[in-house]
């Protein structure tokens, strides 16, 4: 189909399920090892913190069916630059007709009008995350004029392997599972834990409760606190997505946060909290465990990972272009 045969317009709500199929599509294709449920994409459309009708765009056929999409995103807070994060994705048998230098182009105007308005006072960019397999992705983005600038790791490690012993918790903390009554400590100390991570911006009410521990892939059951007093020192965040599980045939559970409080690292506590929570993965029936870091992490994290019997898996780079 010829892109003057294609409608242009924001995404909406009543797309997922065509959203869905397009992802499956890619998946099948360039093998990201992402999968979406319905309703996993109905809940990223869904989010207050995106105007779909600004911050979205997609080709769709006359038949409904969407050929690429394009998708910004911003904070509402920054450190130190407005890194704006555009992603999207073309139909494995549309490529090669001009639709992602489109995307990527609009992506860039809207980043640019993002960022103008958002936080004009900050130096920007706009940022892409490119899965390192992936030749065409990779080739838009140096095209386009984009520079590398961060590298991170997807690591995996099959919970039937022997598991790290369990240190001991360091004198004056309490090791504890997770309980909604002690999610403001928690959102405290993450903000506080990953204040000084690169890109790292402290989650809004919404981000947080939406995407956090207000997620529908959250499991309380295998997130781990390490208690000092009433504030939490060091935590563990576990995630289970359901699609990838139907998809592959295989329970993973996710290490999404783990993060120590400046004051109480170098003292064994994110071995503990790991430790900790691989044990209770396969206490709870899951067969392999995942997460991604930055390579360039300043706490060790993926020292900390490796000595855990993590493996790479994958390796993405992070883009980035400066905005005006």
């Amino acid at each position: 189909m010829e892109t003057s045969e294609l409608a242009w317009r924001a995404l909406r709500p009543g797309d997922a399920p065509a959203l869905t199929r397009l992802r499956a599509a890619v998946e099948a294709v360039d093998r990201t090892g992402e999968h979406f449920s319905e309703q996993d994409v109905r809940d990223e459309l869904e989010d207050a913190s995106t105007d779909l009708d600004r911050d979205t765009l997609g080709a769709v056929r006359a038949d409904g069916e969407f050929v690429a999409y394009a998708w910004v995103s911003g904070s509402s807070a920054v450190v130190d630059v407005d890194r704006v994060l555009a992603i999207g994705a073309v139909l494995p048998a549309a490529r090669g007709r001009g639709h992602g230098r489109r995307l990527l182009a609009w992506a860039e105007d809207r980043a640019a009008t993002m960022h103008r308005e958002r936080h004009p006072d900050v130096p920007g960019a706009v940022c892409v995350v490119v899965e390192d397999r992936n030749a065409s992705h990779d080739a838009l983005v140096r095209a386009a004029g984009y520079e590398a600038a961060r590298w991170e790791y997807l690591m995996t490690r099959p919970l039937a392997d022997p598991l790290p012993g369990v240190p001991p918790a360091p004198a004056g903390l309490t090791l504890t599972r997770y309980v909604a009554e002690r999610d403001a400590a928690v959102r405290a100390a993450h903000r506080i834990a990953f204040s000084d991570h690169w890109g790292s911006t402290a989650p809004d009410d919404e981000r947080w409760a939406r995407w956090f521990t207000g997620s529908r892939a959250f499991e309380p059951d295998v997130s781990w606190l390490a208690l000092d007093g009433d504030a939490v020192a060091a935590f563990v965040l576990s995630y289970f997505w359901e699609a990838d599980a139907v998809a592959t045939g295989v329970r993973e559970a996710f290490v999404g946060q783990l993060g120590v409080r400046p004051e109480w690292r170098r003292r064994g506590l994110g071995a503990l909290l790991l430790a900790t929570a691989l044990r209770s993965y396969r206490a709870a029936g899951y067969e392999r465990s995942a997460l991604s870091v930055d390579t360039a992490n300043a706490t060790g994290a993926l020292g900390l990972y490796e000595r855990a019997g993590y493996t790479v898996r994958d390796r993405y780079t992070t883009w980035a272009k400066p905005l005006a």
